[in-house]
């Protein structure tokens, strides 16, 4: 597989057929509603369509993840903060049974929502700007960030998710490094951070029966000072959103794809450090964990077994003269295996 990027079609079968790829952008059409059927309970959009967004920021004092997906016949939530100074993890969770309508159609562009007794999750667009607001809200946790769209997104479609399955095809929208703005009403403090950096991430589709991936996000520098953001994913989409965001200068942004990606962790302990390294050798990091969320859910012939540990990478990343750099970053790694 070329490490290249080609320009985003504007539909997911523009020509009457779903081919693969690694684009420059997004696509814009993403309705599903062709390959749904009917919409009823036993129809493609109850059992094997999926969707998601992720939103992620990372920040010296903060590390946050929230999600908001549908998974068909049901809906789930989470939302997490750890802070690295006093070392504390607060999380809250939901799952609810059809908690999207049959007519749901996820998009970057749709207001996303779920409530479960006072806990309650949203991500809309920005209306002003070009980003998504994501909040949640109960008793003991206010939260909400904005996460700002600098045009810098890349996205991948995977038109064949494993040998020998049916499903048609896999999506997934990345941005990695865009500007945040954090709102935080914890314990009693409150905490404005408005230079954070943050991941999006929208995905959809009809994932093979049996998924399992390996996941890795993080923003950080090298060590020349710019910033290095890196996409890194095994397992599941042939690699093809794997990419490094390169901020040349404050408006110069590179977004650079990056080849095949592998991991090397004690998946029975996964706060042990893992090592990933891209099949050619030109990035190498470390990663060191502070901490995990994990999630398993098991509920008649579905699970999901989800562990996303948090905390610092480190390694070398190599340029294209063949320039040596270090890099050290915040971020995520994560272990997902699924029957859906």
């Amino acid at each position: 597989m070329k490490n290249t990027c080609s320009p985003a079609p504007h539909s997911f079968a523009p020509n009457g057929v779903v081919t693969a790829g690694r684009f420059n952008g997004v696509i814009a059409d993403v309705s599903t509603a062709q390959w749904d059927g009917s919409c009823g309970l036993l129809s493609p959009r109850r059992t094997q369509r999926k969707g998601w967004i992720y939103g992620g920021v990372m920040d010296a004092r903060f590390i946050v993840g929230f999600a908001i997906a549908d998974a068909g016949l049901l809906g789930t939530a989470f939302v997490y903060v750890y802070d690295r100074i006093h070392k504390t993890l607060i999380e809250h969770k939901a799952t609810r049974p059809l908690a999207f309508g049959k007519n749901f159609q996820p998009s970057p562009q749709t207001n996303w929502s779920l409530k479960n007794g006072r806990d309650e999750w949203r991500i809309e667009p920005l209306n002003d700007q070009a980003g998504w607001r994501f909040s949640f809200q109960n008793t003991a946790l206010k939260l909400a960030f904005e996460l700002m769209d600098d045009g810098k997104s890349i996205s991948a479609l995977n038109n064949a998710p494993s040998k020998g399955d049916s499903r048609p095809f896999h999506y997934t929208h990345k941005l990695v490094g865009a500007p945040t703005r954090l709102h935080l009403s914890l314990n009693g403090e409150v905490h404005e951070i408005i230079d954070a950096r943050g991941v999006f991430d929208f995905t959809l589709g009809y994932p093979p029966r049996t998924t399992l991936w390996q996941w890795a996000c993080w923003v950080g520098m090298l060590d020349d000072g710019r910033a290095f953001a890196c996409n890194l994913v095994a397992q599941t989409m042939n690699g093809l959103e794997n990419s490094a965001w390169l901020r040349l200068s404050d408006s110069d942004t590179q977004v650079l794809p990056m080849a095949q990606a592998l991991f090397n962790y004690n998946r029975a302990d996964t706060l042990q450090p893992w090592t990933i390294h891209t099949a050619d050798e030109r990035l190498r990091v470390q990663f060191t964990p502070e901490g995990e969320r994990s999630e398993s859910i098991h509920i008649g012939a579905m699970y999901s077994h989800f562990t996303q540990p948090f905390g610092t990478f480190s390694g070398v990343w190599v340029d294209e003269q063949g320039h040596e750099h270090t890099l050290t970053g915040i971020g995520v790694v994560e272990q997902h295996r699924a029957l859906w």
